[in-house]
């Protein structure tokens, strides 16, 4: 599922492409993608218009449509957006934005578990649908994080993910937060020392920069990194070398070193 870092980079992406063209018409291929908006009204409020900037918190992008309100974009399990000329928009695409010059904007997603959605305030989406702050905000220092997740019940796992307390961290970086900074998944995020928790807090910041800048490809993540090996039933730890092991805490799978990561 994309994640802070895959948002990032999509982002990024649509600034580069996308902003500042009149969308010449909006084609919706499949109605079901969209939340409390229908095709006519999704249409009306973009055919015309030019998309002008971008904002991000968590999985959510939200896209600035002229001086009218922002269209919010969630990727679920397997969207992207997909800028071309091509006669032909990738396979999947859902909704297709024509832009005035002949190229088209996707939004693509194959499972359909993504969402578009339209706010007039990104901070009034984000307070209605109960976010919290997002995990790269300057605001969230080491004394933030450490009051937010220290009074978690549960795995240190589950309180990292849940998007009401920090939004942008799903299953795969969770994983690579904790490898970096040494911690069991199972371990009780209310037992965590102070000492431990400020180092969860940096491995978070340097795993989900270090995964923007590799623009959220595996292969060119960094060498001590858990992410490129995850998922293969051969995977070894890149520190001590021995096999990995999974489970599922909070009924999502989880990869880990039993020897590189403690209990706490």
């Amino acid at each position: 599922m994309p994640e802070l870092p895959d948002v990032q980079v999509f982002r990024e992406y649509l600034d580069a492409t996308s902003l500042h063209q009149r969308i010449a018409g909006v084609d919706v291929r499949r109605e079901k993608v969209l939340e409390n908006l229908s095709a006519r009204a999704l249409q009306q409020r973009l055919a015309g218009r030019s998309l002008e900037s971008t904002r991000r918190h968590g999985k959510h992008l939200f896209v600035r449509v002229g001086d009218d309100g922002w269209l919010v974009l969630h990727f679920g399990m397997t969207g992207y957006p997909d800028y071309s000329s091509a006669e032909d928009p990738p396979r999947h695409t859902r909704v297709l934005l024509r832009f005035d010059n002949g190229f088209h904007l996707a939004y693509v997603s194959q499972r359909m578990i993504g969402r578009l959605d339209w706010t007039d305030d990104p901070g009034e989406f984000i307070e209605r649908h109960r976010l919290g702050i997002d995990a790269l905000d300057d605001r969230l220092d080491a004394g933030r994080f450490r009051e937010a997740i220290g009074r978690k019940r549960g795995s240190i796992k589950s309180a990292l993910m849940d998007q009401g307390t920090i939004a942008g961290l799903g299953n795969v970086y969770t994983d690579e937060i904790l490898f970096q900074a040494g911690v069991h998944p199972r371990a009780a995020a209310s037992d965590m020392d102070a000492t431990t928790l400020t180092e969860i807090h940096r491995q978070m910041r340097r795993v989900v920069q270090s995964a923007i800048k590799a623009r959220a490809q595996p292969e060119r993540m960094p060498k001590d990194f858990l992410t490129p090996r995850r998922g293969a039933d051969d995977a070894t730890c890149p520190r001590c070398g021995k096999p990995l092991e999974r489970e599922k805490v909070s009924g999502r799978t989880a990869y880990f070193c039993p020897t590189c990561q403690a209990m706490h």
